[in-house]
């Protein structure tokens, strides 16, 4: 894979997976959704935007998405990360951690983070999204740096359908449609496939960091 074309990837998973760790099925034992997500300032060149479609189970993660004209699988599994092109025979993995620090994924986990919202941020109003009732939250986190705003639909047990976040000098917006929770998700969605030879990438990461630095 080309460098860019492996900064991306990481980047694509830290939005969306990269603290998916906080024991998302606390709150959700299963979920399916898709996502918009468009980013301005930071580390992005211009605005960057991306679709994306996500399988949660059991606190494990699979997200698809277009990336370079092709249809790009990511899965997360514990602390590992796994992504490879659909019809691909290689792929390549990296630690959570590691995807985090290359994609900047301090707002990865705002769905898991539902009920800190509703009991530490303040409440600033409702509004109807996509026919979803929602209560809107203002939330700043002093140790990760964040502050959002938050849409939690009522009818959803709190699934986050919108928000934006502000981290770092850059804002990510994020805007949730077709929920499913709980979800019927099957375990096949959720395994590495057997056919696709995964690289570890955290080790050429750290070298592509140092001379980015």
């Amino acid at each position: 894979m080309k460098k860019r074309t492996i900064l991306r990837a990481a980047s694509l998973l830290a939005i969306c997976l990269g603290a998916a760790s906080h024991a998302f099925a606390q709150s959700f034992s299963s979920a399916h959704w898709k996502s918009s997500v468009s980013i301005e300032g930071g580390r992005q060149r211009g605005p960057g935007a991306a679709d994306y479609e996500v399988w949660l189970k059991g606190g494990k993660m699979r997200m698809q998405t277009k990336a370079t004209g092709a249809q790009m699988n990511m899965l997360k599994l514990g602390d590992e990360m796994y992504n490879w092109q659909e019809g691909g025979t290689a792929g390549m993995k990296m630690n959570l951690a590691m995807a985090q620090q290359v994609g900047g994924g301090s707002s990865s986990d705002y769905v898991t983070r539902a009920e800190e919202y509703r009991t530490k941020g303040k409440k600033v109003g409702t509004e109807t999204i996509d026919g979803h009732p929602c209560e809107i939250y203002d939330y700043q986190d002093d140790a990760r740096h964040t502050k959002g705003r938050y849409w939690l639909a009522t009818d959803l047990d709190h699934f986050a359908v919108k928000a934006v976040i502000e981290s770092g000098g850059s804002k990510t917006t994020i805007h949730n449609t077709d929920i499913q929770v709980p979800a019927s998700v099957p375990d096949s969605m959720l395994e590495v496939p057997r056919n696709v030879q995964f690289q570890d990438m955290s080790e050429m990461m750290k070298g592509m960091q140092q001379k980015q630095g």
